[in-house]
């Protein structure tokens, strides 16, 4: 069975993932501390993602990738965490998204999405990261993305922060995910 992941704040709510912007009528409380991870990076917020002519924060990230093997990486690399382990895991089966409108985001390039007070780097990712998500197409990957790799280097000897989730394939979903059922994971116990 193929799964995506989310990271969940440790004080989640309920049994539904919402996209930030829905967050701001389900649970305003949450909607202010979240959006703040966007400071530097406001613009990604109003970026219509192409093939579902939604914004970014009207849609859920689900990682393609394990996020303990993100974990683990930096475990190897001696990368700090940033707030990895603050967060609790779902492990989504494919299944539970397939009716759902998304697309599949493949993270290739640097944009402010990931690259906040560079100058620089372009305000939108290339439209050819962006492809239908198709379930029977779905593949998760096993293995930490040789880019994602060398940007921990590349922070680390920087001595700047790393972000999470860099150069890893996404799908996204536009709307909220049911995750009723599905057990979470504190990556503090990993």
């Amino acid at each position: 069975m193929s799964f995506c992941y989310h990271l969940c704040a440790q004080d989640f709510r309920g049994t539904t993932l919402y996209p930030l912007n829905s967050l701001r009528k389900v649970y305003p409380d949450l909607y202010e501390r979240e959006k703040t991870k966007f400071i530097g990076r406001e613009s990604v917020l109003d970026f219509v993602v192409p093939g579902l002519g939604v914004v970014w924060a009207d849609t859920v990230n689900l990682s393609a990738l394990d996020p303990r093997l993100l974990v683990s990486e930096r475990l190897k690399l001696g990368v700090s965490f940033s707030s990895l382990l603050q967060r609790r895991l779902v492990c989504i089966p494919i299944e539970r998204i397939s009716n759902l409108q998304a697309v599949n985001y493949l993270g290739t390039t640097h944009w402010i999405n990931d690259s906040p007070g560079v100058d620089g780097v372009p305000l939108t990712p290339p439209m050819e990261d962006f492809s239908p998500f198709v379930p029977s197409q779905y593949r998760e990957i096993y293995v930490v993305p040789s880019p994602h790799r060398d940007y921990l280097l590349q922070q680390k000897a920087q001595g700047a922060p790393a972000l999470g989730f860099v150069f890893v394939p996404h799908v996204l979903v536009a709307g909220p995910i049911d995750i009723s059922g599905i057990e979470m994971i504190d990556l503090r116990n990993v």
